[in-house]
């Protein structure tokens, strides 16, 4: 076979291998990797929601009977209270008070020969619960006792009388801390002789009615 046979005889090979080799849109494909998965993330844990509190507050009560508003008694008073919120806006309190009765400078000043004692149960319906600042309104249900200080168990067994209240108040919390001032509105009935005497037709004092605030502070748990 002559060369130029030979050279005649292979070009074609050389072209088809060419034309394998650089044929558009042919590509090796790279080996896969697998993607590493993203990092998790913890989901932010839920504030605490702490249902129980226990406030102590120091304030004044001033009570009158009804008719003779110029002749009000001014109670130095202290309060603990046990509150639960069971409800998202409603809270349940159980309080107990007392304290001496304040004698004004016209009357020498100091303290008087009168105590007082109060026992309530009261629902606060509280409109921003989560919330740093918080305000509420009050009605609650008692009892209330006004006698000498010196008083006997029988005597102050017989001061008893029921009372109702309203109140508001606002409260600055922190997580577990609040501060918190407090108004209440006071009507007290009548001792349980005093609604004898006027079941037998003997005129007496239909109540005492007053006003109660306090500046106080609460713990969260």
């Amino acid at each position: 076979m002559t060369p130029r046979l030979m050279l005649l005889s292979i070009a074609p090979l050389f072209a088809a291998a060419t034309a394998h080799a650089q044929a558009p849109g042919e590509w090796t494909p790279e080996p896969a990797y697998a993607q590493p998965p993203p990092p998790a993330v913890a989901a932010p844990a839920a504030p605490a929601v702490r249902k129980w509190s226990v406030g102590v507050s120091m304030g004044q009560t001033e009570l009158a009977a009804d008719g003779l508003e110029d002749q009000a008694v001014t109670f130095g008073t202290g309060t603990i209270a046990v509150r639960y919120r069971g409800w998202r806006h409603l809270e349940l309190e159980l309080s107990l008070g007392g304290g001496r009765q304040h004698l004004s400078e016209e009357q020498g000043g100091g303290e008087g020969e009168l105590a007082m004692a109060t026992g309530t149960l009261a629902a606060r319906y509280r409109f921003n619960p989560e919330q740093k600042w918080n305000w509420w309104l009050l009605a609650g249900i008692g009892g209330t006792t006004v006698a000498r200080n010196d008083a006997t168990d029988e005597e102050i067994n017989a001061a008893q009388r029921t009372h109702g209240t309203l109140g508001v108040g606002i409260e600055r919390r922190w997580s577990r801390f609040a501060l918190q001032f407090e108004l209440r509105a006071l009507a007290v009935g009548p001792t349980e002789a005093e609604m004898q005497l006027a079941d037998q037709g003997v005129m007496t004092t239909e109540g005492l009615s007053g006003g109660h605030f306090a500046f106080g502070a609460s713990y969260y748990f």
